[in-house]
């Protein structure tokens, strides 16, 4: 199961949250509480070293750690429907 770590007030994991919407992708979402730092824990740092969200855990285990990293592999693992277009025209 794909696994989204996510906080709901901050602006940067939105995208994630979109594309995993408009794909309809199934996957579980891990709120991470910025407001009290929970993102510098060791448990988090051991998740994301960069101790910022979003993250994305693949059904495989691979660890996705920033909105681009995130957006190409859904595109890619999830091309229907196309959300970043099909041709550059």
């Amino acid at each position: 199961m794909i696994t989204l770590y996510d906080c709901i007030t901050a602006p940067s994991p939105r995208r994630a949250r979109i594309l995993l919407a408009e794909k309809g992708v199934a996957h579980e979402t891990v709120q991470v509480d910025l407001k009290n730092a929970e993102q510098l824990s060791g448990l988090y740092q051991k998740i994301n070293p960069q101790c910022t969200v979003p993250a994305l855990r693949t059904e495989d285990g691979a660890m996705l750690t920033d909105n681009a990293a995130i957006t190409a592999w859904l595109e890619a693992r999830y091309p229907e429907p196309p959300l970043l277009g099909i041709s550059p025209n």
